[in-house]
């Protein structure tokens, strides 16, 4: 017989997974990535459906969020399955952020998880303080969202894009690569 008092972990675990230092995307954690968009749009509060992987408001649904907002839900079901409990059994998983006054807190986030079972029961996490690490950065920066695109388009200012499609480049590119692969 599976215990709900072993689900009671599960929201304050999304926060901070969902935090954590391995949800890192190019300039920055999921943190300062949340932290910077709402900064930018100028909202105080947001809402993550993690069942679904999105945010509300729709313009918070930038790739580095969505990425890391997705895979949430394997916290879920691996927590459920350890317990003995079937995936479907948590209907409803939100987690609630909201960001205070920025002059007084730069860079501060409050989050609040909640997660309802197809039984109705709530399991709720406390308020969880968060905190932004990196300096600031535009979040809706096509560079910043798709870094190895912006590569691309970088080197395409150093040379011609005509020189830079010809496989003679990249010949060179992965010979030396291999060359200093050897040498070490």
């Amino acid at each position: 017989m599976p215990k709900r008092n072993n689900l009671n972990g599960i929201p304050h675990n999304l926060i901070r997974s969902f935090f954590g230092t391995e949800r890192y995307y190019h300039k920055g954690y999921m943190g300062d990535w949340l932290l910077n968009a709402a900064r930018k749009l100028q909202i105080d509060h947001a809402l993550l459906d993690v069942l679904s992987g999105t945010f509300t408001p729709e313009a918070l649904n930038i790739r580095p969020l969505v990425i890391h907002a997705k895979s949430l839900r394997t916290i879920i079901n691996r927590e459920l399955r350890a317990n003995g409990f079937s995936d479907d059994f948590i209907i409803a998983a939100r987690i609630d952020f909201v960001f205070p006054d920025p002059v007084r807190y730069r860079t501060t986030i409050y989050a609040y998880s909640y997660l309802t079972d197809c039984e109705g029961r709530e399991y709720v996490s406390g308020k969880i303080i968060e905190n932004g690490f990196e300096p600031d950065f535009d979040p809706f920066d096509r560079r910043n969202t798709y870094p190895k695109s912006a590569f691309r388009v970088s080197l395409e200012h150093i040379m011609p894009a005509p020189i830079w499609s010809m496989g003679l480049w990249r010949r060179r590119i992965i010979s030396y690569a291999k060359r200093w692969i050897e040498r070490r």
